[in-house]
């Protein structure tokens, strides 16, 4: 599978979860966005939380390079373009936010930095968040971890172990605000739960052949056999804001 083309997962992705709306409510509050405001969800995939600003009543502007992604979405009243971050199609100065939702791991900094700073107005904030799995805060997601070990033995979180602090700063055009993190725990079904797994880009990405199917093979049948219908998945919603540099 080739790094970064989701197609494969586009269907997958309605077993994603949201984010906790404590931490977005708290984040556009320091954005300092009032209903009505423009702002850009980069890398937006199906929609998640560009939903999310849909409802708070911005004016959201959704960039998703894969078209299976953006079919997925149906989000009509998000405007949708095949763009990226390194390269928007957006207006200089046209954003008053612009949020990046389990996807800036895939920018590229040096490029993608300098072409935010364009888009933003004076004083505005790029923010970078993830749902991140507590996988030690749950018996069924330890079990899951040792699973993927035994199959996919180089797996780890492709944003993992990174001071994104620092790299929203690296290129001169954001000085780093602050950073948060909110608990939130998500009830999923058993089959959702596998499909949970089965969105997971990076992880088939680095799998051998054959191993992520006997990876959601071994996954389904010990659910199964241990009666499991119903996990509750704690997730830590963990985000980054930078303001620019004018």
């Amino acid at each position: 599978m080739s790094a970064g083309d989701f197609t494969n997962q586009a269907t997958a992705y309605r077993a994603r979860p949201s984010y906790p709306p404590a931490l977005i409510n708290l984040l556009a509050a320091e954005a300092g966005l009032r209903p009505g405001d423009p702002v850009v969800d980069l890398g937006a995939g199906t929609g998640i939380f560009t939903r999310e600003l849909v409802v708070r009543g911005f004016q959201v502007v959704a960039l998703e390079p894969n078209e299976r992604m953006r079919a997925q979405a149906d989000l009509p009243a998000a405007r949708w373009i095949d763009a990226t971050f390194e390269q928007t199609q957006l207006a200089n100065e046209s954003q008053r936010w612009a949020v990046a939702a389990q996807a800036f791991h895939w920018a590229e900094p040096t490029r993608a930095l300098p072409e935010l700073r364009r888009i933003l107005q004076p004083g505005c904030q790029i923010t970078a968040l993830w749902n991140v799995k507590a996988m030690e805060a749950d018996p069924i997601l330890q079990w899951t971890g040792v699973v993927i070990d035994r199959h996919v033995p180089s797996f780890r979180e492709h944003y993992e172990g990174k001071d994104w602090g620092a790299i929203l700063e690296s290129t001169g055009d954001f000085q780093f605000t602050k950073s948060h993190s909110v608990r939130h725990v998500v009830p999923m079904s058993r089959d959702r739960f596998l499909e949970l797994w089965r969105s997971h880009h990076w992880l088939q990405h680095l799998a051998a052949p054959g191993a992520f199917d006997a990876l959601i093979a071994e996954l389904s049948d010990g659910l199964a056999t241990r009666n499991i219908q119903a996990i509750n998945v704690p997730y830590d919603g963990i985000a980054y804001s930078a303001r620019r540099c004018d």
